[in-house]
């Protein structure tokens, strides 16, 4: 969820940046800082006004980005870019790669030891089900922590979790996702973290508990069923056997997994850094960065070879803790987790001082926060004054943002999960770092915060979460889609499969700083948009590419400008203005996106009502507009130019996706006039033979020639149509519909046609008895006595058929006559 301003909570006191005296005029842009928790001018710190500092949280790298991480990274695109782009800032953008962490320690030894022992254990040997098993039940022990006499195997795992009273209802949903058949939509089913953990953790048992108990001659389904639970039994062993690894299982990873990382980005059509950083190769840096926040006070050493940062000096000297979200401050869940998850588990020369607790005592107060970790067996290390070991999370982005920027930075962002602690401790000891003595940075840093302290950040920028089903995504939930899967099956596994515009349309919808929700609404809603204003650029372009081809003949082409076209120059003008408006209210991208929308339905609205008339220079003006607007949001990846309309490939993989018009549309025009001639030719002739067959043979050339190959042929009350080119997917899934449309029309009428056809049996089957049968048993009682024609004559009992009755029954008697001939006539031989 999205950080808030509350009135419960008062405003912090350190100082919102100022104009200075000399600046230039600066665009009126307005900002939520996270640090003053409010929209604030933005005011860089170049007195010119034009040079911007920029600092961003980069990836971790040790598995796939998810499409979380796409949320972070490419909403923080987009600001870059309007920044840059849109506002004229010269941005310079350093992100940094954390290659030195401990989930990537963790995910190293893990996929080393896991593919160690398949490899040693090619079959299911009982010694393999052992270790399995051990590790299924040291998994269960971990992670979901039961109660004493609450105990659970492979074997009752399905019976005890249906009946358990704690989890029984999540783990139905848990049933439901497996049993899902491919293709069915998945329901929607909102869970709090908390719950997620538990449906994580109980799916991952199912999978498990399956194979240990039916699995027996598959290696391959054996291993991948418990790939979940064994890597991290096998590392909990080894750690205890204190064993050691060489640097290059965990370089090895981190290389891999960044290159993925920057794959995803140049396909999710993300600027690169202007500077990227890596924690590896900023040891040194890290070290002195530590070394002199010891040698000020702020930090002390641990017997353990570790230090850490002291809070309560930091405070003590005037400083505030927590700036960013003081309400947090003291949350030992969150600290844990800031800490990371090898930060409690003492080397074996610790063992005695972890048995008389002083281990735990070591840190002088609970929310003191490592600087730099003493590296234990397994983990690896760098040479220190301290011992071994190796920099704590979060001094990494203090010291290489410090060491590229310096001592005082326009903006720092990140996901607004980052806020506390990590954020929060990198003002900490940086401000604490820069405070005093700010050599070689003295331009930048006469700013202070309100508590006459050194402010090293002046703007922090969060970017909101991206939940799917109620959840953050996260790959600690396993609740995830990889960026890869939705680019290849749709972020809700829909078809057909997402582009990295159509992502970024998603993410535009939604305000940067506020909570995404994955859900099929939101991804119509955006498809809806994209296509709306794709439409528009294929319509202009092929209305510009005819006139050329007039001009080229010598035609003459009307410029008209009526109250109509004033009013569309007016709208245009009132768009641009309204834009403007929405992205210097805090990068207000939603807006923004309305804005273009409803320009386009103007736009589209005065074509229609001005068929004949309305000026194409008027209708390119906007599309030039919007295709600058949205190459500067990252919609295109196609180099922008100032006379260009349209975009590129939504993929952003196709080269060239520019110069298609302009080396295709000759020959399309060639094609489109020989055609036009035929349909022509074909219309005048209208007794002629073969005007169906060449009408025909023109509608196979639009139909079903070419739109594989990209080209839409729309026919207009002149002769002459508009050619247009547009992705052959949608041109092929148009006619689809409309080949689905005719079929279920035909369907319909063969339907129609069975019914009637039943009922003429129906009426002729009726017609089979004879009239003069129709009032003698076996088909009515009613009568004794019938005249020569089989009409009654007396009812039974001797009275005589009323006159009133004997002429409704002539009646029925003429009709069942016309029947029965009917009948007769069907049986006759031809």
């Amino acid at each position: 969820m999205a950080t808030t301003t509350t009135t419960s909570r008062k405003q912090p006191p350190w100082r919102q940046p100022t104009t200075e005296a000399d600046a230039p005029a600066l665009p009126p842009l307005k900002v939520y800082n996270s640090l003053t928790r409010s929209k604030v001018p933005f005011v860089p710190l170049d007195k010119s006004g034009k040079k911007v500092t920029w600092y961003c949280c980069g990836p971790t790298v040790y598995d796939a980005g998810h499409l979380g991480h796409a949320r972070n990274y490419v909403t923080t695109d987009i600001l870059r870019r309007i920044v840059r782009d849109y506002f004229g800032f010269d941005v310079t953008f350093v992100q940094n790669v954390t290659d030195v962490d401990d989930k990537i320690i963790l995910r190293a030894r893990e996929n080393f030891l896991f593919t160690e022992f398949v490899a040693k254990n090619p079959t299911i040997t009982p010694e393999v089900k052992s270790t399995a098993l051990a590790a299924w039940m040291h998994y269960v022990t971990e992670k979901l922590k039961l109660p004493e006499g609450d105990s659970v195997t492979p074997e009752t795992f399905l019976s005890w979790a249906v009946s358990h009273k704690d989890y029984a209802r999540i783990y139905a949903i848990v049933e439901k996702e497996v049993h899902k058949k491919p293709g069915q939509e998945a329901e929607e089913i909102l869970l709090n973290e908390k719950d997620t953990k538990i449906k994580m953790h109980l799916k991952t048992l199912y999978t498990s508990s399956y194979a240990l108990v039916e699995i027996q001659d598959s290696p391959q389904a054996f291993y991948d069923a418990i790939a979940s639970i064994l890597p991290t039994y096998l590392d909990f062993k080894a750690r205890k056997e204190n064993r050691e690894y060489g640097m290059e299982i965990f370089s090895m990873l981190s290389t891999y997994w960044e290159n993925h990382f920057n794959e995803d980005m140049r396909r999710l059509n993300v600027l690169p850094p202007t500077i990227i950083t890596r924690v590896s190769e900023f040891i040194p840096e890290n070290v002195a960065f530590v070394q002199r926040l010891v040698q000020k006070g702020f930090a002390y050493q641990t017997q353990n070879g570790s230090v850490y940062f002291d809070i309560q000096t930091y405070e003590n000297a005037g400083h505030h803790y927590a700036k960013l979200e003081p309400w947090n401050k003291g949350d030992t869940a969150l600290l844990a987790d800031g800490e990371g998850s090898l930060s409690t588990q003492p080397s074996e020369a610790n063992t005695t001082a972890l048995a008389s607790n002083v281990f735990v005592k070591e840190k002088k107060s609970p929310n003191d926060f490592a600087l730099w970790k003493s590296s234990k067996p397994g983990e690896p290390s760098w040479p220190s004054p301290w011992g071994p070991g190796r920099p704590g999370w979060h001094i990494e982005c203090s010291v290489m943002a410090g060491h590229v920027l310096g001592g005082k930075i326009d903006i720092h962002s990140g996901g607004i999960d980052l806020a506390f602690p990590h954020h929060d401790n990198e003002i900490a000891q940086s401000e604490a770092y820069w405070e005093g003595d700010f050599k070689g940075y003295d331009k930048c840093c006469s700013t202070t915060d309100g508590d006459g302290k050194h402010q090293w950040i002046n703007y922090f920028l969060h970017m909101g979460h991206l939940s799917i089903q109620g959840s953050k995504m996260s790959k600690s939930l396993k609740n995830f889609v990889s960026i890869r899967e939705a680019l290849a099956r749709g972020p809700m596994g829909e078809t057909p499969a997402w582009t990295s515009r159509g992502l970024r349309v998603v993410f535009l919808m939604g305000g940067w700083k506020e909570g995404i929700e994955v859900g099929m609404g939101v991804l119509v809603e955006a498809k809806s948009w994209e296509e709306s204003i794709s439409k528009f650029f294929t319509n202009v372009k092929a209305l510009t590419a005819e006139e050329t081809e007039k001009e080229k003949r010598g035609e003459f082409i009307p410029m008209t400008f009526t109250a109509a076209e004033a009013q569309i120059y007016q709208d245009l003008d009132n768009a641009r203005s309204s834009l403007h408006v929405a992205l210097c209210d805090n990068f207000n991208t939603p807006l923004a996106m309305q804005v273009l929308s409803e320009i386009v339905q103007k736009a589209n609205v005065y074509m229609l009502n001005n068929k004949n008339t309305f000026s194409v220079p008027a209708v390119k003006e906007i599309a030039r507009w919007i295709t600058r607007i949205v190459n500067i949001l990252g919609l295109d990846s196609t180099p922008y130019a100032g006379d260009k309309i349209g975009w590129g490939d939504a993929t952003g993989e196709v080269e060239g996706a520019g110069n298609k018009e302009d080396i295709l549309m000759p020959y399309l025009r060639i094609l489109s006039n020989f055609r036009d001639k035929i349909r022509t030719m074909a219309i005048a002739n209208k007794d002629g033979v073969s005007s169906k067959e060449l009408l025909a043979a023109c509608d196979v050339l639009r139909n079903d020639d070419l739109p594989p190959l990209g080209v839409s042929l729309d026919d207009r009350d002149t002769a002459v149509a508009l050619v247009k080119l547009v992705s052959p997917e949608e041109l092929l899934a148009q006619k689809a519909e409309k080949e689905k449309k005719a079929a279920e029309k035909e369907a319909n009428k063969l339907v129609l046609k069975a019914e009637r056809e039943a009922a003429e049996r129906k009426k002729l089957e009726v017609g089979k008895l004879s009239p003069t049968e129709m009032f003698k048993p076996p088909h009515s009682d009613e009568f004794e006595e019938w005249d020569d024609d089989g009409l009654p004559t007396k009812v039974k009992g001797g009275e005589e058929v009323a006159k009133s009755r004997g002429k409704k029954l002539k009646k029925d008697w003429e009709k069942q006559k016309k029947l029965h001939e009917a009948w007769k006539a069907v049986q006759a031989p031809n």
